[in-house]
């Protein structure tokens, strides 16, 4: 293993490289997971998407290898994503809560015992709440439960109310987030949840959608559009 002080240089040649994302994360394999988390936490405040972005699948994959060999050690990780998003930590938390969800859909026991948590970020309730009033960091858990909705959609299922409520999110990136869950979970369709996926039809914001290690250009209205087509009966007409 490369001494501590080449580590982070180590870690982020990897997921700078040319090749591949899988074959990148594939470089990180042979070092033992706790030696990963810091330089990878690190690694999320990198200016480069690519880079930022490779960091929270390595973060996911990391994270399960320390839960499958003792899941303590994974759980502490989690804590420690949780602590960084609380105010009190004085931490902002750029890219916890993709990386957070990343291990949640690599790790089942974690999933199963984090998924409220990663859900509560997107709640926003009258009383005390962990609701993330921070747009861009809220963006961040939104891109989560829809990943978490690809691979565990039964995990995911109890946060519809509030990705419906999300598809008016002042965040563009975030309305897109919303919609991507929706038509991954497509749960039984509402008269609002239709209205609040047509009202973005229109919805001119395009960004890079990460997806399976690379990125994807698409539009809100595109995957407004998908959700609905998933959503809608056949009697109902946009």
């Amino acid at each position: 293993m490369p001494r501590t002080r080449h580590l982070k240089e180590t870690v982020l040649a990897a997921l700078a490289t040319s090749l591949s994302t899988d074959a990148a994360l594939a470089c990180l394999e042979p070092l033992p997971a706790a030696a990963l988390i810091g330089p990878l936490l690190s690694a999320l405040l990198s200016p480069v998407p690519l880079v930022r972005w490779r960091a929270v699948a390595a973060l996911g994959r990391s994270v399960a290898r320390l839960a499958e060999a003792r899941l303590e050690d994974g759980r502490n990780v989690v804590r420690r994503f949780m602590w960084s998003l609380n105010e009190e930590s004085g931490a902002v938390g750029w890219g916890v809560p993709e990386a957070m969800a990343e291990t949640l859909a690599r790790s089942e026991p974690l999933a199963r015992e984090f998924s409220r948590i990663l859900a509560s970020y997107i709640r926003d309730l009258d009383k005390d709440c962990t609701f993330i009033d921070h747009a861009p960091l809220r963006r961040g858990a939104y891109w989560g439960l829809a990943r978490l909705a690809q691979v565990r959609p039964e995990l995911a299922v109890p946060a519809v109310p509030d990705l419906v409520t999300g598809l008016g999110d002042g965040d563009p990136e975030s309305r897109g987030y919303c919609a991507l869950a929706l038509e991954r979970l497509a749960p039984p369709s509402t008269p609002a949840m239709l209205a609040a996926l047509e009202a973005l039809f229109d919805d001119p914001y395009r960004f890079d959608l990460f997806f399976d290690g690379a990125f994807f250009p698409i539009g809100v209205s595109d995957l407004a559009h998908r959700a609905y087509e998933r959503l809608a009966s056949p009697g109902d007409t946009p």
